[in-house]
């Protein structure tokens, strides 16, 4: 029956082989692999490295090429500036002219020489004037010498020029 047995188990002893611990020594390591690259991607980068700087430098060149086109055009916009500012000097300075501002003054504002000039000499006193004092000159009586030389005198050619009789009277505090 063994025989039989054996040609009808259907399962075999398996027995695992075990390999011996193998055990390292201290030293050099064994050097893994590198993987290489292939010598045509190597072709293909250094190709598109070179197009990408290539594509940099000729951008560079062209916005230099733009920039100083903007520069000179800045530089004529600075001297048309610069020639249009001196003629304003120039205006103005001519505009600032006393025969200039006499010109103007009697064209377009319409001013005209004065006809007489008067002068007019208030006496200085010492306190505050008093309302009876506070007339005009006309009816003042012209015997008080209190003015001084020059109030005689303005008095004395109001009488004998009269020009209108400019006269002043005092303002009331």
């Amino acid at each position: 029956m063994s025989a039989a047995r054996k040609l009808v188990e259907p399962y075999q002893p398996y027995i695992e082989e075990t390999a011996a611990p193998v055990k390292r020594t201290p030293g050099p390591k064994p050097k893994a692999k590198r993987r290489r690259i292939p010598t045509t991607m190597k072709i293909c980068l250094m190709a598109a490295c070179g197009v990408v700087l290539g594509l940099l430098y000729l951008q560079q060149q062209v916005t230099s090429y733009y920039l100083n086109m903007e520069v000179s055009r800045l530089q004529e916009q600075v001297k048309l500036m610069e020639q249009r500012n001196d003629h304003l000097v120039i205006s103005l300075e001519s505009q600032r002219s006393l025969r200039q501002v006499e010109q103007i003054a009697r064209t377009q504002l319409g001013m005209v020489d004065p006809e007489y000039t008067a002068a007019l000499v208030v006496p200085r006193h010492s306190g505050p004037v008093p309302e009876v004092e506070a007339r005009w000159l006309a009816d003042q009586p012209q015997d008080n010498p209190s003015g001084g030389i020059l109030a005689a005198l303005t008095a004395v050619l109001n009488k004998v020029l009269p020009l209108g009789g400019v006269e002043a009277g005092t303002v009331q505090r």
